[in-house]
């Protein structure tokens, strides 16, 4: 008893996040993804452990099969976007859902062998597979197809997505520059932390226990093994910290502090805009010396006193620039002071100035606030604005005036 309700952990873990992700208020690019991450890790999940109980239902299992291939192959991919999205905040360019091809390709061969086929010769080579039972030159054309696409060619694409799901993530954490000294101090709450980071180890850890289970299938097929407990224990908790860390609605390029970890439905119910407010109304961290704050200063009457950030051209490099120092030190500062990137401050500096125009000039244009507020076209502009403020410029200058 204990077994069957460890193994169905992780998918309980799965749905439970699933359903908090869906119902969250101001959800964004990433929530987004995130919802459809634990969405594919839930049916993968229920679908594969139809084959672990002691009686399966092989009928019920062809059409599992089914939402198993595409779940188990789409999800590297959308957890890919997922970290991208906490790192760039850039949407896929459409050549990146090529990525989808391997999951569109199998499982579309797989439903068409499987209508020739009919149910119940599919769920019978289902149960000689699972038992070990199959006589391979004894099948017929259409069943010998049915194996090879739905298990020889499947665990094979299955791996090479997980490997270079595993690659790309490992580069993030490098990219990032991710340290295991810095768990402890973030535990502290004595400065702030890339979130993507954590998430991008989390998903490292998962992805590594996932690819073990497939690749050593034979010891996970009883579920009462030692095992099979194990892994269905440390799934759930994986699973459970990736959905309790990323339930925070963290800061751009994000950011997140313990504090909002600590309280994070509280977090979720703030507008994004309350939320950064509350964030940036003083220091997050200890500010390093050795004349920081002379360049902060400098800094603050660069971008709110001349407001440089109504310049399109405006970059950290141009910044750094006219400061007379270099990028890396103006980054630090401004992640230390306002805890987010300089594009992020940027960008926010921008629709606070373009949020005065709308209410000094009601009835300008969208295109003329997106141009004397900075951005270099108006469809940047609407999506910084809607990503901000949870609404586009039109609908918030709408609801304005209603007040």
């Amino acid at each position: 008893m204990f077994s069957v309700f460890a193994f169905q952990l992780p998918f309980s873990v799965c749905l439970v996040w699933f359903i908090i992700a869906l119902i969250k208020p101001h959800k964004n690019h990433s929530d987004r993804l995130l919802t459809s991450v634990f969405a594919l890790l839930s049916i993968s999940l229920l679908s594969g452990s139809n084959y672990l109980f002691v009686s399966p239902d092989f009928r019920r299992q062809v059409v599992l099969n089914l939402l198993l291939q595409f779940s188990s192959l789409s999800v590297f991919p959308v957890v890919c976007f997922y970290i991208r999205s906490l790192y760039d905040e850039r949407h896929e360019a459409l050549s990146s859902y090529l990525l989808f091809l391997p999951a569109i390709l199998v499982t579309t061969s797989s439903l068409v062998i499987t209508v020739q086929l009919g149910l119940e010769r599919a769920s019978l080579l289902i149960y000689s597979l699972f038992n070990h039972t199959i006589v391979y030159d004894a099948l017929d054309v259409t069943e010998k197809s049915y194996v090879i696409i739905c298990y020889r060619t499947y665990y094979p694409v299955f791996i090479s997505l997980l490997a270079a799901s595993l690659i790309y993530l490992l580069s993030r954490l490098f990219y990032g520059k991710f340290k295991f000294s810095h768990i402890p101090v973030f535990i502290r709450g004595k400065k702030t932390s890339f979130v993507a980071n954590i998430l991008c180890l989390f998903f490292v850890v998962y992805f590594v226990m996932w690819g073990g289970c497939v690749i050593f299938e034979e010891l996970f097929l009883d579920i009462s093994s030692p095992w099979s407990i194990t892994w269905a224990i440390l799934s759930a908790m994986v699973l459970f910290l990736i959905g309790f860390v990323s339930s925070v609605p963290p800061l751009p390029g994000g950011y997140v502090t313990i504090e909002c970890l600590r309280h994070p439905f509280s977090a979720n119910k703030k507008s994004p805009g309350e939320y950064l407010t509350g964030i940036d109304s003083g220091p997050v961290a200890e500010v390093p010396r050795s004349g920081y704050d002379k360049i902060m200063e400098s800094f603050r009457q660069a971008m709110i006193a001349d407001k440089c950030y109504l310049d399109p051209e405006m970059s950290i490099d141009e910044i750094s620039r006219r400061l007379g120092t270099n990028r890396t030190y103006v980054s630090k500062l401004v992640n230390i002071y306002y805890g987010m990137p300089f594009r992020d401050y940027l960008n926010k500096m921008r629709i606070d100035y373009a949020k005065e125009l709308m209410v000094d000039e009601p009835d300008a244009v969208i295109e003329y606030i997106s141009v004397k507020s900075g951005f270099q076209s108006s469809t940047q502009f609407i999506r910084k604005f809607k990503e901000l403020e949870g609404v586009t410029p039109s609908v918030w200058r709408s609801q304005r005036k209603k007040v």
